[in-house]
């Protein structure tokens, strides 16, 4: 049944020519009144060999002021692997978005709060918006499946050509481009730059790189055994969670505690890991006393982890006295688990306090542009993520870990005016920023023509308001300069 509804959805997108939806709206920006085109529309990927043959339709959201033809464009997309662009698009960059409550409790049931978004780039950039295939409506064509995009390789190439056929087709060969990439998107985002630079689709440079929240070197957020990266990368936001928690005892402000955190990290845990069973008794002890210190875990708990917690379980021991587990994507959500004593959270507490405003919204605001559809918005798709092809980046059979984080570097030593902006939050055990700001320092990327700007939020900062205000300044900023 599934994959007869998914033929129908397939077929529906290419036989709908007319997916075409658009509006005109009025908006203020930063201060700055904007006549702008909405639009809701199909773009088919025909085959590399044979133009007559559709391969891939992506339905993509786009916000334009007309009769602009060198403005600068930005392309926005959210990661997952498996998730559309609504996170990004509804909560901080669109002339419309959501908001949900900022102190992290749960956004409850409809109707959601949708207003203009007054700080939106929109004044200085064109907005387009990807869902890749097989989230959103973006679907593949014909003969053609799911799995041909779903990988590393696969997805950057797809997306690549995207980007070159709008902006051939919209004539925008001299606007400056800008990439825009959440989480996964610290994978994809860099992976395009290299594809639109010095793939197939060569020649075609990147003005600027935005990261929110990224992943990029795998090595850095995968926990495997004998792989200890993840551990001091992730330990400075169970500080920050232990800390906002009240399960940690100082005087120390929150920043004091969260950079004596990545300090103790780095020049103290990290090389205790290292060393493994080398390790002398008393090193051992002074580790467990201080990391306990840090993170408010028992050192009982932190001995039967032998120093290697998972963030798994300390999501779920941090507060399991209370009955609570704390949330991945923003660790300051808490949510009650059926059964306390438990191994593993029931849930993801954040996801779960805001994920349906979001939708919600989208489709709310899709109704306002006009949009007419059958089919299925897909948000995110779990069968996608459990099939993507992490190895298709690899040129030898030798195992490595996904890593595209040197490409940066590379555009950086071949573009003089290429531009890099990281952003993360302190409460994302999803990709923490300690993670990001190691595999910045350690790929060849020159630190000092990166932006690196850390929020009291978590994945999704956006969706705390002081941290919305602060992003979108920051952003706004970026493609001005």
């Amino acid at each position: 049944m599934r994959a007869i509804l998914f033929l129908l959805l397939t077929s529906y997108v290419f036989a709908e020519s007319n997916f075409d939806f658009s509006k005109k709206f009025s908006g203020t920006f930063n201060g700055k009144k904007l006549e702008y085109t909405a639009k809701v529309y199909e773009k088919v990927i025909f085959e590399r060999d044979d133009s007559t043959k559709p391969l891939a339709s992506f339905v993509v959201t786009e916000y334009s002021v007309d009769n602009q033809k060198n403005r600068p464009v930005m392309f926005s997309f959210n990661g997952g692997p498996g998730s559309a662009s609504l996170w990004l698009h509804m909560g901080v960059l669109g002339p419309k978005v959501v908001k949900v409550p900022s102190d992290a409790s749960d956004d409850g049931s409809p109707p959601y709060n949708l207003i203009n978004n007054k700080l939106s780039p929109l004044d200085k950039a064109d907005l387009v918006f990807i869902d890749p295939i097989g989230t959103g409506y973006s679907r593949p064509l014909g003969e053609h499946e799911g799995k041909e995009f779903w990988g590393v390789k696969q997805d950057a190439v797809v997306i690549a050509e995207f980007i070159r056929r709008w902006i051939n087709d919209n004539k925008r060969w001299n606007s400056p481009r800008y990439i825009l990439g959440e989480s996964y998107g610290g994978i994809r985002g860099p992976l395009l730059v290299s594809e639109l630079r010095s793939g197939v689709l060569t020649n075609i440079e990147v003005n600027g790189l935005l990261l929110v929240s990224p992943a990029a070197d795998m090595q850095y957020i995968r926990i495997a055994p004998g792989n200890n990266s993840p551990h001091y990368g992730y330990l400075p936001t169970y500080a920050v969670t232990a800390y906002y928690h009240g399960k940690v005892d100082t005087d120390l402000t929150l920043l004091e505690f969260y950079e004596n955190s990545k300090k103790f990290s780095l020049e103290k845990y990290g090389p205790a890991l290292l060393k493994g069973t080398r390790i002398s008794q008393k090193e051992y002890d002074e580790i467990v006393k201080e990391y306990s210190f840090y993170t408010g875990l028992s050192e009982e708990f932190v001995r039967n982890s032998d120093l290697r917690v998972e963030a798994s379980d300390f999501r779920k021991e941090l507060l399991r006295d209370e009955g609570f587990s704390v949330g991945r994507a923003d660790s300051r959500y808490k949510m009650k688990d059926y059964v306390a004593a438990g191994q593993y959270p029931d849930t993801d507490a954040s996801m779960e306090g805001f994920s349906s405003a979001y939708v919600s919204a989208l489709h709310t605001w899709f109704s306002e542009i006009g949009v007419e559809t059958v089919m299925l918005y897909q948000s995110s798709d779990r069968d996608l993520y459990n099939n993507w092809d992490w190895n298709s980046t690899q040129d030898q059979k030798w195992p490595r870990y996904v890593n595209p984080t040197p490409h940066i570097g590379y555009a950086q030593r071949g573009n003089e005016e290429f531009k890099v902006y990281v952003s993360c939050g302190v409460y994302d055990l999803a990709t923490p920023c300690f993670t990001a700001e190691n595999f910045l320092y350690d790929n060849g990327v020159d630190m000092e023509r990166v932006i690196f700007s850390e929020f009291e939020a978590g994945h999704m900062m956006y969706n705390h308001q002081p941290s919305f205000d602060r992003f979108l300044k920051e952003v706004n900023s970026f493609l001005k300069e």
